[in-house]
């Protein structure tokens, strides 16, 4: 195993990396992790949910920039955009994906994959799309006969999918009033997993500060009524905001770890 750590997130729109995961991406980057971000939208469809916030089009380039800015913050140098269409992944073809992120695996070869799992957080479609494009090309990248134009194979060590443990999710309402995401008028609730299901749990308390640094650049997408956007919210408070969670997926060619974890690296130092 290489001693290079290297490890690949793949989400759906900018903002998918930063609540949940934007602490874990901060501390490995500046942990020394070679952390590689892939997202498969720019976000066009989103809308602009912050009146501060001067709706000038094209949104897609906005949100592009608020992503570049909340990189510079967790120190990530490598973001890969796929450049599809935010609202249309499940209408996209999956070998073109599948093959970009084959590519990209057996290129950049991580030892870790970090993405959304089955239910997609909350079910949004791009997000579920995303899950299915990882998962295949996880296992493509291993299979030398497959698309050797995109390099030799590799197999990735480990895959985590981010998830919500339930009693997190019931805080969560019980605090914020948040249960669901609106899309479109519709609620799309969150998906909560008993926490004996819960294999990692990534401490990033001291990480924190920044975590909430890179989320404020998602300012149009932040309706201004939230509590992260306040002058008082201190993220030490809630042990949710500082507490990443997932469950290990997959292992490869590594004895599985004895979980919980509490380092996405175990096995592979």
């Amino acid at each position: 195993m290489s001693n290079k750590l290297t490890m690949m997130a793949i989400f759906a729109h900018p903002d998918d990396e930063a609540f949940g995961t934007g602490g874990t991406l901060a501390k490995y980057a500046h942990e020394g992790v070679d952390v590689h971000l892939v997202m498969a939208t720019r976000g066009e469809a989103g809308q602009f949910a912050n009146p501060a916030v001067t709706p000038t089009p094209p949104i897609g380039l906005r949100r592009e920039q608020e992503l570049r800015q909340a990189c510079e913050h967790y120190g990530i140098t490598h973001l890969h955009l796929l450049g599809y269409m935010d609202g249309q992944l499940a209408l996209v073809p999956p070998a073109e994906p599948v093959f970009k992120l084959v590519r990209l695996l057996r290129q950049i070869r991580p030892q870790v994959v970090l993405s959304f799992g089955p239910e997609g957080v909350y079910g949004h479609f791009d997000h579920l799309a995303v899950h299915r494009w990882a998962t295949a090309a996880v296992e493509l990248a291993g299979h030398p006969e497959r698309w050797p134009e995109a390099g030799p194979a590799y197999q990735v060590a480990k895959v985590y999918h981010r998830a919500l443990p339930q009693p997190q999710v019931e805080q969560m309402a019980a605090t914020t009033g948040r249960a669901a995401v609106d899309m479109g008028g519709v609620p799309f609730p969150f998906t909560g997993y008993p926490a004996e299901q819960i294999t990692t749990t990534i401490n990033v308390r001291e990480y924190a500060q920044t975590k909430l640094s890179a989320i404020r650049c998602h300012l149009s997408q932040l309706q201004p009524e939230m509590p992260m956007l306040q002058d008082g919210f201190d993220p030490l408070e809630n042990p949710w905001f500082w507490q990443e969670t997932y469950i290990l997926a997959r292992v490869n060619g590594i004895p599985r770890p004895t979980c919980p974890e509490t380092d996405f690296f175990v096995g592979v130092r």
